[in-house]
């Protein structure tokens, strides 16, 4: 087919059929005149006096040279190949003219999508809003169509934004529920900390960015602290995680701080699969570690209150142990591991431990390839050795 019947129609590629006579590309109609003026020269030349007819076949080779030599540079310089379409006027030699436009492809190549920007610079979802300004109720002038700009209403940023400030918070409270705690001084003065391994700064940073506060290092051990005092941040982050704090202790402490605020506590309500919760405790009281004995890999979490890691086995699977003094959430079977992966791929983890669990899935194919039985020397046991290593330093496999 020759290209879109009508102009709504422009986004939808085709594929051109055959050129009729009369729109042949220009650069086939000057390179026969190029060639035309060359058969013309030669005939001129064979009429004029040579000293031999070594300089006659010599003056031939000379013009056959020149003349291809300048049909090549018309074509390099001045031939912006493009298929045939019905699109307004525009011929395909005079593209240069319209900047944006020009596209080197081949002659029974899909047209591309080269006259929508130029003549409709919007969106693709306002394809219902063209027909009704453009093809019911069409303008008078064309000028006036291509001088105005019309955006779509709906921004997919927005669209996202608040899911992921939700999921955000989440995450910040699972963290707190972890390895952080709500603090009333004997003055009266409110604050929050949080304190983790120097692996995981990235996680007390972002917190920062968002809140305020600062991030400071431990004297005599490898471990950050993260403290919030200022009032207005704290109160944005009260106001962020009340109602997802689910650790029965940081309750306590939340409802000290907004009875001081005039804040009304919000308890939690039932985890849900893909609340960000998970990814915050796991950030803390988490980890994944491989036992290389057994080369199984394991994704754990500990707690001293059992009831905190109860909806996790509901929901994600797995088992709960008791340790000396503790309880903990251990989920080692492959097909709950892998759908576990799910849920980080949409709610992800923040600290160092991202890095192991996006390796996992490299351990499931190095295992089912015998790597971790192969030979040190051999090109797997090779493979495996460097697994472990990144894997041993949280880097990224």
């Amino acid at each position: 087919q020759d290209g879109p019947k009508y102009l709504l129609n422009i986004l939808k590629q085709t594929i051109c059929g055959k050129i009729s006579y009369f729109y042949k590309q220009n650069t086939i109609l000057i390179s026969h005149n190029f060639y035309l003026l060359g058969i013309i020269s030669i005939f001129w030349i064979g009429k004029v006096e040579c000293a031999g007819i070594s300089a006659y076949f010599y003056l031939i080779v000379v013009v056959i040279i020149t003349l291809l030599v300048m049909v090549k540079i018309f074509v390099y310089s001045y031939n912006p190949q493009i298929t045939k379409a019905r699109i307004s006027s525009i011929y395909k030699s005079n593209i240069l003219n319209f900047n944006g436009l020009s596209m080197w492809v081949g002659i029974s190549e899909a047209i591309r999508l080269l006259f929508l920007n130029y003549l409709f610079p919007v969106s693709l979802s306002n394809e219902k809003h063209i027909y009704l300004r453009y093809i019911k109720y069409p303008l008078k002038k064309i000028d006036c169509l291509v001088n105005k700009r019309y955006y779509s209403n709906i921004s997919i940023n927005k669209l996202n934004k608040g899911s992921n400030e939700n999921t955000f918070n989440q995450w910040v409270a699972g963290l707190i529920d972890g390895d952080g705690c709500f603090l009333i001084t004997k003055k009266g003065y409110a604050s929050l900390e949080i304190v983790m391994e120097t692996r995981d700064m990235h996680c007390l940073y972002q917190i920062k960015q968002k809140f305020g506060g600062s991030v400071k290092l431990r004297s005599g051990v490898q471990w950050l602290r993260y403290r919030l005092h200022h009032k207005k941040g704290l109160l944005d982050l009260i106001h962020a995680v009340n109602g997802e704090i689910r650790n029965p202790v940081r309750l306590l402490q939340l409802k000290k701080i907004c009875d001081k605020y005039d804040i009304t506590l919000i308890y939690p309500s039932a985890l849900t699969y893909y609340n960000g919760w998970l990814s915050g405790f796991f950030d803390s009281d988490g980890s994944v570690y491989l036992n290389l004995a057994s080369s199984q890999l394991f994704i754990t979490a500990s707690q001293k209150n059992k009831s905190i890691l109860e909806p996790l086995m509901d929901l994600y699977g797995g088992t709960i142990y008791i340790q000396k003094e503790s309880f903990k959430w251990v989920v080692y079977k492959k097909l709950e591991i892998i759908k576990l992966l799910d849920y980080f791929n949409i709610c992800p983890s923040r600290s160092a431990k991202h890095n192991r669990l996006k390796a996992i899935k490299r351990y499931h194919e190095l295992r089912d390839l015998k790597a971790h039985l192969a030979s040190p020397f051999s090109i797997l046991g090779k493979i495996w050795t460097k697994f472990l290593i990144h894997w041993e330093k949280w880097e990224k496999v």
